[in-house]
């Protein structure tokens, strides 16, 4: 056991040493710093920037939308008077396709920023309206659309006599809702960006704590047996002290890394007054799995890096489970809003994701069932000791192998040695 722990104490040293993870625990909080104190900035420096005014030219063949519309613009100029908009009012003619192709003509040569076509039957909902613009600015394009859905709609309230400024005002007129805390009963911040990437960063977080550092062990494997070092290592521990050592020390370079970025995420919450969101309940489940998480990962890393004798070599095989591993990257907004999908509870049995998947779903909902929770932890454990015993089995042969890679064949003989 001694010397699982001096290969264990040498291996976190010598990750915590280097540059690159000395980057890694500056940059991702100093990202997380940034954008606190740095995106509020430049969103206020991106409010008060002049702006030279947009021209929008309409042609409104309903006859009674245009007021509307310049009414809602008038209010916003009076808001942001430094980005201003300016409505030109256009003639209707009779050759519909004729106006529109010389409006699109003044939009590209800078003349206008936009034109908007109202159709006659707009207003009862038989057609629509057109808008045409030079960019694909998002909220522009949304604040425009608004605008003609906002004037269609006051313009159906006149026609109904009923005054379409008093329903504005009563829209407009502010409804407090406040949030409460089911298990504390504790008022809470609205914050419904905070809620939604909440799942995506705990994940985030695990992910970097497993297959990022695990990703280390593989590296570090290579560079130790192209250069020989591992045979002087050998010739002091066994095959499994090695391996054990190796694993326990970047596991304990995971934990590091999760606790620092994990603190300055918490102060990011407390800035954005959703500290709330960062439970005890949530921080225990996260190092429940993270740790069956990292030593599968881990095993499957040393398998393949004890059995390569080049990282080229090592990436082709590495693949196949990097593939699998950014499943609940790429489906992480539906695992966090469905929850409960069987879709999300399928693959919470799928090792090694689990830990991503259970993580998404138990941030997404709190209440999810504390069987599922228990049986992907056995499942996760279970799955650790058989990627021990055959990483260790591969481990032993490979690691002084040179040559030619294995094949899968090849690998799963050395699984099968006693």
């Amino acid at each position: 056991m001694d010397k699982v722990i001096a290969v264990a104490r040498r291996e976190f040293l010598a990750t915590v040493r280097t540059k690159a993870f000395v980057l890694s625990v500056v940059m991702m909080p100093g990202l997380i710093v940034i954008g606190i104190f740095g995106g509020r900035a430049v969103e206020r420096l991106a409010l008060e920037e002049q702006r030279a005014t947009r021209k929008v030219a309409v042609v409104d063949q309903a006859g009674d939308v245009l007021p509307h519309l310049s009414w809602q613009v008038e209010a916003y100029n009076q808001e942001r008077p430094n980005q201003r908009f300016e409505l030109e009012a256009v003639a209707a003619e009779a050759d519909d396709a004729r106006i529109e192709e010389r409006l699109a003509d003044r939009v590209r040569r800078g003349e206008l920023y936009a034109y908007i076509f109202i159709a006659p039957e707009a207003v009862t909902g038989e057609t629509g309206a057109v808008l045409a613009r030079k960019d694909n600015q998002l909220q522009v394009g949304q604040r425009l659309e608004s605008w003609i859905r906002e004037a269609v709609i006051a313009a159906r309230l006149a026609r109904a006599q009923i005054d379409p400024r008093q329903i504005h005002e009563l829209r407009e007129r502010p409804i407090p809702v406040t949030g409460r805390d089911v298990a504390t009963g504790a008022p809470v911040t609205e914050n419904r960006m905070a809620r939604a990437l909440l799942p995506f960063a705990f994940m985030f977080l695990l992910f970097m704590g497993t297959f990022g550092i695990a990703q280390g062990l593989l590296t570090s494997l290579i560079e130790e047996k192209g250069s020989r070092i591992i045979e002087v290592l050998l010739s002091a521990v066994s095959p499994t002290q090695l391996l054990a050592g190796k694993v326990l020390g970047l596991a304990g370079v995971g934990f590091l890394l999760l606790g620092v970025w994990g603190a300055v995420g918490y102060l990011a919450a407390q800035k954005y007054q959703v500290a709330e969101l960062v439970t005890g309940y949530r921080l225990t489940l996260a190092a429940l799995y993270f740790v069956p998480g990292f030593l599968l990962i881990a095993s499957l890393m040393a398998a393949i890096g004890s059995a390569c004798n080049e990282l080229k070599e090592a990436q082709s095989m590495v693949f196949p489970i990097s593939l699998l591993t950014i499943i609940p990257m790429i489906f992480w907004f539906y695992l966090s809003e469905h929850p409960d999908a069987v879709f999300s509870i399928a693959l919470s049995y799928v090792p090694p994701i689990t830990p991503f998947v259970m993580i998404l779903r138990i941030c997404a909902d709190p209440g999810t069932p504390l069987w599922q929770i228990v049986s992907t932890l056995v499942l996760m454990w279970i799955a650790v000791i058989v990627a021990i015993w055959a990483a260790g089995k591969v481990f032993r042969v490979g690691v002084l192998m040179y040559g030619k890679p294995p094949t899968l064949g090849e690998l799963l003989r050395w699984v099968r040695y006693t």
